[in-house]
C-alpha cells in the first residue's frame, strides 16, 4: 500500500482488512461521508478547480477541505480503484428540488460511481452530502434499500435509464437519474453557475448544512440553527460544524 492511499485512509478513521467486497465499500464510503464534506466554496468564491488526483488529493487530504459531487467522486473512484475494485464514473441529472419546467440544459449534474462486484452493479456515491445512501444500492429494478429511518428505490426505464427515488412522507421522489454511457464530461462546467456558499456533511447523529451565514444542526429529530452575523464568525462556525480552514 503506497503513503498516498494510508494517509487516505488514515484521513477518513478506516481501520480493517482490505480485501474488496461490498462490505469494505459500504465502510469506505460511510467513513467518507463522516468525514469529507459536501462544499462548494471553491466555486462561490471563484477560486480555480482542478479535477487531476494530485490536486484533488492535496485539497481534500492534505489541506482537509470537502469538495463538490465532481471533486468527491473523482477522488473516491481513485482510492477505489488503488484498492482493487472495479469502478466507473456515471455522469447523472440531480432532481431534487427542481421544478417541473426546469429547462433541461438547467437541471444540476451530478457524478456518481458505479462498481461492479462479483456481476452485480452498485452504485457508491459520497457526492450528495445531504440525505442519499450511506451504503452502495445495487442497480436492481424494483430494488429498496433502507438506511434507518431512511428508504430509497431503483427503477429503470428507456427514457430515463436508472432511477435513484428517495421516500418522502406522502410519494416517492428520484433523487437522481442516469444512462449506462452518461460519461460525458461536458456536464462539468455548469458548477460554474454556482454562487451561494454550500457545506454538508453527515455525522453520527444527523447532519450539518450551510447555506451563506446559515448554518443547520440535524440531530435526531432536533434541528438548531445558528446565523452567523461576521465573516470572523462564520469561518470559526465552518471550522466547528465542518472541521474546514478556509484561507481566504
Amino acid at each position: 500500500m503506497n503513503t498516498q492511499i494510508q494517509q487516505y485512509l488514515q484521513h477518513i478513521r478506516f481501520q480493517g482488512t482490505l480485501k474488496p467486497s461490498i462490505q469494505l465499500l459500504g465502510q469506505l464510503q460511510t467513513r467518507h461521508l463522516l468525514t469529507i464534506p459536501y462544499e462548494n466554496l471553491d466555486v462561490a468564491l471563484k477560486h480555480s478547480i482542478s479535477f487531476a488526483i494530485p490536486d484533488l488529493f492535496h485539497k481534500m487530504i492534505i489541506e482537509q477541505r470537502g469538495g463538490n459531487c465532481f471533486e468527491l467522486n473523482i477522488l473516491f473512484s481513485w482510492l477505489l480503484r488503488e484498492l482493487g475494485f472495479s469502478v466507473t464514473n456515471r455522469y447523472a441529472q440531480f432532481w431534487r428540488n427542481v421544478t417541473e419546467n426546469t429547462p433541461p440544459e438547467e437541471i444540476p449534474m451530478h457524478q456518481l460511481l458505479v462498481v461492479n462486484d462479483a456481476g452485480q452493479s452498485y452504485i457508491t456515491d459520497v457526492g450528495v452530502g445531504a440525505l442519499a445512501p450511506c451504503k452502495p444500492v445495487p442497480l436492481i429494478a424494483g430494488y429498496q434499500h433502507r438506511e434507518g429511518r431512511e428508504l430509497y428505490k431503483i427503477e429503470y426505464d428507456e427514457a430515463n435509464g436508472w432511477m435513484l427515488f428517495e421516500q418522502m412522507k406522502h410519494h416517492w421522489r428520484l433523487l437522481y437519474s442516469f444512462h449506462d454511457d452518461a460519461n460525458d464530461a461536458k456536464f462539468a462546467p455548469r458548477l460554474s453557475k454556482q454562487k451561494n456558499k454550500i457545506a454538508m456533511i453527515r455525522t453520527p447523529y444527523g447532519r450539518h448544512t450551510m447555506f451563506n451565514n446559515e448554518f443547520r444542526i440535524y440531530e435526531g429529530h432536533s434541528l438548531t440553527t445558528y446565523t452567523t452575523q461576521t465573516d470572523e464568525e462564520w469561518l470559526r462556525a465552518l471550522q466547528r460544524f465542518f472541521h474546514i480552514s478556509l484561507h481566504q
